[in-house]
């Protein structure tokens, strides 16, 4: 009895010895995933991220818990992402400009936009564009737009989101590419600048795709920062058809972990995500919300984010 006692315990830790080296190490996630949001709950930025989490759900296996850390334009929840442990059980939501443009036009903000992320993907990018009032006969091109705000230098507003926004990065950036300039005035949200253009308090708004659509009837756009025209407004021109020269602006929003997880576990995440964006069930509800999405994988994304990094350093004064 004594010698049956023996050998079942031998054989037991023998397994069990044996299941230590057999375990992958690829059984991640154990737990559930937070997903660190830097905006408050109930905005776009939410929105987008908890649909997205929801499918992220489905090919990880595991729950995703949203956390909201809004303040400071998105710099508190982003140093959150930066500070939290990398071991791939919490993930975050970027908002692209803003995490370079804080970086940028702050002092002693802990995190590196470039340095302390890894990128795991992006789906919604929501290119700039610029509209004036249909009526304005003024400007029925850009090039229109353009000539006049030259012979006008400075008199030429306007009215956008901001400051320190994507929208203002696009209205500086077309004016460093042409030679015009423009006045600028912030408004607190695009509603409020549609408004200030429709009032004819403002000569044209830079804004997104989304509110082409949104104002249609009323706005006419004049050009689309992207590198191809847009599916979403495929009969306005890129700003490369129009002058020959390429300027990419938009508000873009992504997924990434700190930088120091381990490469299967991204792996794991990058694998989720990219099945989760391509979910027809996904795909069918983001339309209905009316998310603009455009893919980028993390090898795309990542040099995204150096790139928007160096023309925000470099165009920073500007902006201030």
């Amino acid at each position: 009895m004594k010698k049956g006692k023996a050998l079942f315990t031998l054989i037991c830790a023998i397994l069990f010895v044996g299941s230590l080296f057999l375990s992958p190490v690829s059984a991640f996630p154990t737990k559930p995933i937070t997903l660190i949001v830097a905006f408050s709950a109930g905005g776009s930025t939410d929105v987008a991220a908890r649909t997205m989490g929801l499918y992220l759900e489905k090919y990880l296996g595991q729950p995703i818990v949203v956390k909201n850390y809004p303040g400071a334009g998105g710099q508190i929840g982003w140093t959150k992402l930066a500070m939290a442990k990398p071991d791939g059980h919490t993930i975050g939501f970027i908002n692209m400009p803003a995490l370079q443009m804080v970086k940028a036009a702050r002092e002693n903000v802990a995190y590196d936009p470039v340095k302390s992320f890894a990128a795991i993907g992006c789906n919604i990018n929501d290119p700039n564009t610029v509209l004036v009032r249909k009526d304005d006969d003024r400007f029925k091109t850009l090039k229109d737009l353009i000539e006049y705000a030259k012979k006008n230098p400075g008199k030429v507003v306007c009215g956008a989101d901001g400051p320190l926004s994507d929208d203002q990065l696009a209205m500086v950036k077309m004016g460093k590419a042409t030679g015009a300039k423009f006045s600028y005035v912030a408004y607190s949200g695009s509603a409020k600048a549609h408004a200030a253009l429709l009032g004819k308090h403002a000569d044209f708004t830079v804004t997104n795709t989304f509110d082409v659509i949104k104002y249609k009837d009323k706005e006419r756009c004049l050009v689309q920062f992207w590198k191809e025209r847009y599916y979403m407004n495929p009969d306005t021109p890129t700003f490369k058809e129009i002058y020959g020269k390429e300027i990419i602006g938009s508000s873009t929003r992504a997924f990434a972990a700190p930088v120091k997880v381990p490469a299967d576990r991204l792996a794991v995440l990058r694998d989720a995500f990219k099945k989760a964006a391509n979910d027809p069930e996904y795909l069918e509800r983001a339309k209905k919300i009316g998310l603009t999405l455009s893919w980028l994988d993390h090898k795309e994304l990542a040099e995204f984010i150096k790139n928007l990094n160096d023309n925000v350093q470099e165009l920073i004064g500007e902006l201030k």
